[in-house]
């Protein structure tokens, strides 16, 4: 990164993507950036928990980190003073760059209040193609196409994901890979019991039915494992789900369960039919959890660094012996799980990952001229 007269200001502009634009926020102030973090006031992505998103943004960045937010729904008429002084707010931080995360089209107020110009904001997709199933509005659609065709820079989080938004959407800007972050927490030991761990935001394509369909052949062999389903959303039903080797959480799980939620598990699974990357995948390794993913999109790219098996996609069979494997070999498990665990100390922690985007913006966006 070039050298500086002061540290480059980057506001940081999300509807939803909150819990991952704050975790980056912390790693561009551990990296010299000065940020702050424009969004709305929902607590949507923390299970509508009052107060909850304020908590997390507090914990994950710098004390006194500036948060400026436009309230209420997109047509509600408060909205619309809030959001001038959002504007205002965001026009006195004086931002050097302006990263938006996908999804933000929801809510033109939110560009509108960020000082938008084409060609000179940075823009996160974390998924190419929308997940099968997952409805997506007219507006949603073209605003995200619209920011597309005139981001500056475009972040993507794994190899084959900058290959399939090239393929579905062509943009004209630079596509930088920098992975998804991670910090460090606590690694727990393994429990004595093999258990495994589904965890996140329930949907046809995180391939729950496929795993419960691997579990009879899992139990064949190894009948005292356990399976946990910890999340919300949809659920499909299925003959597993009335097993008593099966617990289910169908629920938003408050950050503060989170770490006894991995630390209960031997393992965690990731049977996806269609992906783009997974936070969830990455706070495995935060606790050092071994991880049996499928080969969609940017998964195998997670796990490359050591941390995890791969295996077909929609193969109940493969599936179950690749988590045997992990449970049946303390060895592997710890290896997979030490593996991990050294990726979030380093590699691709935040700090890392704030350095990384940092260049990116000197690159493609800040264009310092020589001699500058």
């Amino acid at each position: 990164m070039s050298d500086r007269r002061r540290p480059p200001r980057v506001l940081l502009a999300c509807d939803f993507f909150l819990r991952y634009t704050a975790m980056l926020a912390g790693g561009l102030q551990r990296a010299g950036a000065e940020v702050a973090l424009l969004g709305r006031d929902h607590d949507e992505e923390f299970g509508d928990i009052a107060g909850a998103a304020a908590d997390f943004v507090a914990g994950a960045t710098m004390a006194g980190t500036s948060r400026f937010v436009v309230p209420g729904r997109v047509r509600s008429p408060r909205g619309i003073a809030g959001t001038l002084r959002a504007r205002r707010e965001a026009r006195h931080f004086a931002a050097d760059v302006v990263h938006l995360q996908a999804g933000i089209g929801n809510d033109p107020r939110l560009l509108v209040a960020a000082r938008v110009r084409p060609r000179r904001f940075a823009l996160t997709i974390h998924d190419p193609v929308s997940h099968p199933g997952e409805a997506v509005s007219r507006s949603a659609t073209f605003g995200n196409r619209t920011l597309l065709r005139s981001a500056g820079l475009i972040f993507v989080h794994a190899e084959a994901l900058r290959d399939e938004l090239r393929t579905v959407a062509r943009p004209r800007a630079p596509i930088v890979v920098v992975p998804h972050g991670v910090d460090a927490g606590e690694a727990a030991p393994l429990p004595d019991r093999p258990a495994i761990l589904f965890f996140g935001r329930l949907g046809h394509y995180k391939g729950l039915d496929i795993l419960l369909d691997a579990m009879a052949a899992v139990w064949r062999q190894l009948p005292e494992a356990t399976l946990t389903i910890a999340g919300s959303g949809e659920l499909e039903d299925h003959p597993a789900l009335a097993d008593e080797r099966v617990a289910l959480r169908a629920e938003h799980v408050p950050d503060a369960e989170v770490p006894g939620v991995f630390a209960a598990a031997s393992c965690l699974v990731l049977p996806y039919r269609q992906a783009s990357q997974s936070g969830v995948g990455s706070l495995a390794k935060s606790y050092g959890r071994p991880l049996v993913v499928s080969d969609a999109g940017g998964l195998p790219e997670l796990v490359a660094d050591g941390s995890g098996l791969v295996v077909p996609r929609e193969d109940p069979e493969a599936l179950a012996a690749a988590l045997v494997s992990v449970l049946t070999d303390p060895g592997l498990a710890a290896r997979l799980g030490e593996a991990g665990g050294r990726t979030a100390a380093g590699g691709a922690d935040w700090r890392t990952v704030g350095e990384a985007t940092l260049r990116a913006y000197d690159e493609h966006l800040l264009g310092e001229k020589p001699g500058s």
